[in-house]
């Protein structure tokens, strides 16, 4: 039997859920059906609350830089519950030589924005400090019109800021090498700043002065110079707002009020979709139990799970090139008492080849009540390259794995209270060097197949942000759509 719908959702994480909840907004009318593969919704997002531990097995915070999360947190009345990190969390250690170092103050996208804390790092040579510095007397250019982030950052830095500190920095966030990544799918801010600026240094400063005078009449030449004498005179950085926000009870209640504002019988889990079919102006979109004929599809599912779903064999192959990895990781508690060092920072970045781990979190140093008081949570993050046998580890020698390296930076940590393992299995999107251009022809292809959308991680940026963003814009053009058809 086949059910006639108006919109077809699939996949239940941030991104298909926004796109329900503004479509419900926008036009209440419309039977809308979000079909989500697996046993639970929210996709990466989720938290466990157990013996007073607020644990996040996947991200624990988005932007506030990027209004989109914000904006529908305030739309679903959750702006009461945001908070920001705790001010020690400012400090970010980097695992180097069996050692933890601090970050150069003033690193923002592993563009030095202050100079002492540059010359008094061990973490460069002389001579890398110095190139560094060159950022702001070199031209601008590109060799094309997309580049790796190492290709970028060694331009404008020098190959010791990309390698020593881009790499953890910036390769972390998406687990993989940014000798593959492309800047303009990641961190296109960068390639504007050296595009208007001429220097990513000078760029970012002069931003931050127009920020604080609330107006943009000066000329670039008055902030440029303001900005070169803030960086070369500044010993001390001002206190700045935390880029980063979270909901108080974990990340999962932006999920759970998502979900508490949809039909409870529009939404199903454990319902795959095992194809898609084009009828008419209408698509069958075929699950296990039974076949739903709507005027709409939303996919949010990752691109290679698409690629297996559209009928369309161009479509399938670019979906298919958009590479994924899979990640890790370990949530460890223990009492405060036993920790040998003072978790004062929100966590460490591992050099390449240092450790197994590729990050850790601090967890109650870095956010309020995650932890029953006398208690500490850490999380251990593993993936990116390399990692493949780590990651083919149980779970309890994984665990092990974790609390080693910990204990081998951060000194003895005790008995766990608490161990829970979170595996992301092909899930993280690495968008490598040419994805902008992949996706234009994503584009080409889909204006072949009327009624299908497509939003998620894989495509234009993987934060919540930009999922937040990519699900209200693909309602927006569906709402359009069913409008002309009347």
């Amino acid at each position: 039997m086949t059910t006639p719908i108006d919109v077809a959702v699939l996949g239940g994480g941030v991104s298909g859920l926004t796109a329900a909840f503004t479509l419900g907004v926008r036009r209440p009318e419309l039977d809308v059906r979000v079909l989500e593969a697996g046993p639970r919704l929210g996709g990466c997002i989720r938290t466990d609350r157990t013996d007073g531990f607020v644990i996040e097995a996947g991200p624990d915070s988005f932007l506030r830089t990027k209004p989109e999360a914000l904006e529908l947190c305030r739309e679903l009345g959750l702006e009461g519950e945001l908070i920001g990190t705790r001010p020690e969390a400012h400090t970010v250690f980097l695992a180097r030589a069996g050692r933890l170092e601090r970050m150069p103050a003033g690193m923002v996208l592993a563009a030095p924005t202050r100079l002492w804390p540059l010359l008094r790092t061990p973490l460069l040579s002389l001579g890398g400090k110095l190139r560094a510095a060159c950022d702001l007397v070199l031209p601008s250019g590109s060799p094309g019109d997309d580049e790796s982030i190492a290709s970028f950052l060694s331009r404008r830095f020098g190959r010791e800021v990309a390698e020593r500190i881009g790499g953890p920095l910036l390769g972390s966030i998406h687990a993989a090498d940014i000798g593959e990544l492309s800047l303009a799918a990641t961190f296109p801010q960068l390639a504007e700043l050296e595009k208007r600026w001429g220097s990513v240094i000078l760029g970012l400063l002069a931003l931050e002065a127009q920020r604080r005078a609330r107006t943009s009449s000066r000329s670039r030449r008055f902030l440029k110079l303001r900005a070169l004498l803030g960086w070369l005179l500044r010993r001390r950085s001002e206190p700045r707002e935390s880029p980063f926000l979270s909901l108080r009870g974990g990340m999962e209640g932006l999920v759970e009020r998502l979900v508490a504002r949809l039909p409870e019988e529009r939404v199903r889990i454990n319902e795959p979709v095992v194809a898609l079919e084009r009828d008419g102006d209408r698509w069958l979109v075929r699950t296990a139990s039974g076949t739903l004929s709507a005027r709409a599809v939303i996919a949010t599912v990752p691109a290679p799970v698409a690629a297996r779903l559209v009928p369309n064999g161009g479509l399938s192959h670019e979906l298919g090139t958009i590479r994924y990895g899979s990640t890790a990781a370990v949530a460890l508690g223990f009492e405060r008492s036993a920790e040998a060092r003072p978790l004062g920072g929100s966590g460490f970045l591992s050099m390449p080849g240092e450790s197994p781990v590729l990050a850790a979190t601090w967890v109650t140093s870095k956010w309020e009540g995650r932890a029953p008081d006398r208690h500490v949570l850490v999380r251990a993050y593993f993936g990116g390259p390399g990692s493949a046998a780590v990651l083919a580890e149980s779970d309890g020698e994984l665990v092990e794995t974790a609390r080693r390296e910990l204990e081998r930076f951060m000194g003895a940590l005790g008995t766990p209270l608490l161990a829970r393992v979170y595996r992301h299995q092909g899930n993280r999107p690495q968008p490598t060097v040419g994805h902008r251009e992949r996706l234009a022809r994503v584009g080409t292809e889909l204006a072949s197949l009327p009624g299908l959308f497509l939003a998620g991680a894989g495509y234009e940026g993987s934060g919540i942000p930009d999922c937040v963003r990519q699900g209200r814009a693909a309602a927006e053009r569906v709402s359009a759509l069913l409008s002309r058809q009347g």
